[in-house]
C-alpha cells in the first residue's frame, strides 16, 4: 500500500521557486490537470472512512507538455485523506491513494451518472514538475496555478507506510526543500484545494 505524505504552500516568488527547482531537481514537464469530483451519497446510516456522508472519487485529464511533445491520459482515483499534526503544530497531508489510468472517461462518467453521482467540483491546475532526489528520498515538486486561489508548491514523497516516525523524516525532508526555495512556514497550507474553493 502507498501512502502519500505531502504538503504544500503558497508561493508569491514564482521565478524565484523555479530557479531553486531547476537547481536541485529534475524537471519533467508541463502538465494541464482538469480534475471533475463526484459524490456518491452514502446508503442511509452508513458513514464513509472519513466521517462524511459521502464518498468522492475523481476523473483527471491530463494535457502533458514536454520538449515540445503533447500527451494526454485520464485518471480515475479514490482517495483516503487524512491530516496528521506533528508535535510542533505543522499539519501534514497523509493519503491513501488508489488510481488507475483509463484510455477514456466517458463510460466511467456515464456509469456515475447512472449511480446517481453528481460532480460536486470542478478545478483546473496548471502545473511544472520536478523530481528532487534528497537524503536518500526522491520527492516530487509541483509548482502549481490554481484559479482563482494563485499559486502553491505541492511536494509530496510516496512511501510504503505512514508510521509516526517515516512521517516526521518526510516532513523534514519536505521542509528543508521548501527552505531551499524560500518558502516561509507561516506559507504552508493546510487546507484542501477543494475546501478553499468551496469557500469563497
Amino acid at each position: 500500500m502507498n501512502y502519500e505524505i505531502e504538503l504544500k504552500a503558497h508561493v508569491y516568488d514564482t521565478k524565484n521557486v523555479t530557479a531553486c527547482l531547476n537547481k536541485i531537481g529534475t524537471f519533467l514537464g508541463h502538465t494541464q490537470k482538469s480534475d471533475d469530483y463526484y459524490h456518491f451519497e452514502m446508503p442511509c446510516g452508513k458513514i464513509a472512512p472519513d466521517g462524511r456522508s459521502f464518498l468522492s472519487a475523481r476523473i483527471r485529464h491530463e494535457k502533458i507538455t514536454k520538449d515540445k511533445q503533447i500527451s494526454n491520459s485520464f485518471l480515475f482515483t479514490y482517495k483516503k485523506k487524512e491530516i496528521l499534526k506533528n508535535q510542533d503544530g505543522t499539519q501534514i497531508e497523509v493519503n491513501d491513494e488508489n488510481e488507475s489510468e483509463i484510455s477514456d472517461a466517458k463510460a466511467l462518467r456515464t456509469f456515475f451518472s447512472d449511480l446517481g453521482a453528481t460532480i460536486d467540483l470542478h478545478k483546473e491546475k496548471s502545473v511544472d514538475g520536478w523530481n528532487v532526489d534528497i537524503e536518500g528520498e526522491c520527492a516530487h515538486a509541483e509548482l502549481c496555478q490554481v484559479p482563482p486561489l494563485g499559486y502553491f508548491l505541492e511536494i509530496e514523497i510516496i512511501k510504503n507506510q505512514n508510521d509516526e516516525e517515516t512521517v516526521k523524516k518526510m516532513k523534514n525532508i519536505i521542509m528543508k526543500i521548501f527552505e531551499i526555495c524560500g518558502i516561509k512556514k507561516e506559507d504552508i497550507e493546510s487546507r484542501y484545494y477543494r475546501d478553499m474553493l468551496k469557500s469563497l
